[in-house]
């Protein structure tokens, strides 16, 4: 396993240091940014996220005083490379690599976010292939993992970067879009260690993207193969409204696990924030619910929100992107959870979260076009 973690450190090292020569030489040789072969990079940066976390636990009635504890430090979020350009005619590649020692756990691709190639074959179809986000409705589910500072329980659960086939129209408008994909199921990481591709779980996805004035969706629906040929249908509906300043999202997601009980498992989600200046404040709250299963009876059907559990939070915050350097956002929030059980033998938990943190990016792209104008 060492020697695993040591090549594909290695791997990643030299894929970042021969993209980026390969990147500068091409900008100090050509007079445009179109190489003659017809390539072009339309991304190349690197993106960073740290923070200070307090986290304060509450005692709660009937348990013991120990359970009133602080927890508190420093620590790393992301560190992400992103890749991307166009070449040839039609064709188009998206690279999205977490940069971490620690090999996956399930393949070699775990900490590779996307890594496609796609098609546009006119102006309104389009076919990808490769390593992406599972087509899913939702506007939180949408956000860069980057820029979502907390969450509801499915979003901190579901395995939603994965290896997929898709399909893609956009109507005459570009307003609207419809996705068709086939996937691996985002469950094959709760089925075993090391070969979750074997096992032959899939997904079949629909997700439609709308942009109406002051009005955008992104609602999906889904069937992911829990076990095989055993499927769990979820349905999304992601809404939300922009209005000057103001933009204001509701998500609110239903999975069917057991057809007996067809709204027992399920999540919202809404945040509305206002942007002045250089400033974005912010209110966020969600709820999930996982009342499907038991956790006192296998096997667990549904793994994106733990069993008999019900979890409420809720909380804001501020974001700040001084004017003279947008690449970089500082960022505090404070919200509340709350873990309410539906089974007895289940504790009851309320955390207080305190959070402060910076965010910045190094836009290579952009560094290379300014110095060519100049």
């Amino acid at each position: 396993m060492k020697r695993e973690k040591r090549l594909i450190t290695k791997v990643l090292t030299t894929f970042l240091l021969a993209s980026f020569a390969a990147f500068t030489s091409h900008f100090a040789a050509a007079q445009d940014s179109t190489r003659q072969d017809g390539h072009r990079f339309t991304h190349l940066k690197l993106e960073v996220r740290g923070q200070f976390d307090i986290d304060h636990h509450f005692g709660v009635t009937g348990q013991p005083a120990t359970w009133d504890t602080t927890d508190y430090g420093f620590r790393g979020k992301y560190f992400n490379l992103i890749l991307g350009g166009e070449f040839g005619k039609g064709f188009s590649y998206y690279f999205r690599q977490r940069i971490i020692a620690t090999a996956g756990a399930a393949s070699l691709f775990d900490n590779t976010d996307f890594l496609y190639l796609q098609y546009r074959i006119n102006d309104h179809w389009a076919l990808r292939a490769g390593k992406e986000a599972i087509a899913n409705g939702g506007f939180e589910y949408d956000a860069a993992p980057i820029d979502v500072l907390y969450f509801t329980q499915y979003w901190g659960n579901v395995y939603c970067f994965q290896l997929a086939g898709s399909v893609i129209y956009t109507d005459r408008s570009r307003n609207h879009k419809l996705t068709l994909q086939v996937s691996n199921s985002p469950y094959v990481k709760f089925v075993g260690s090391g070969n979750e591709w074997s096992q032959g779980l899939l997904g079949f996805s629909v997700m439609w993207s709308g942009n109406f004035p002051h009005f955008k969706t992104l609602y999906s629906v889904n069937f992911f193969e829990r076990a095989r040929g055993k499927f769990v249908n979820h349905v999304t509906l992601g809404n939300k409204v922009e209005v000057g300043r103001w933009n204001w999202y509701i998500d609110y997601q239903n999975r069917l696990v057991n057809l007996n009980r067809p709204f027992d498992c399920f999540f919202i989600a809404t945040r509305m924030a206002y942007s002045f200046r250089d400033v974005n404040l912010f209110l966020k709250a969600g709820y999930d619910q996982n009342l499907a299963d038991s956790p006192f009876v296998l096997p667990l059907r549904d793994v994106m929100m733990d069993p008999g559990q019900r979890c409420l939070f809720y909380g804001g915050g501020v974001e700040y992107r001084p004017h003279s350097a947008p690449s970089v956002r500082l960022h505090a929030c404070l919200y509340m959870s709350h873990y309410l059980p539906a089974y007895q033998g289940l504790l009851e938990e309320k955390v207080l979260h305190a959070q402060i943190g910076l965010t910045w990016n190094v836009d290579f792209l952009h560094y290379f076009q300014q110095k060519k104008e100049f």
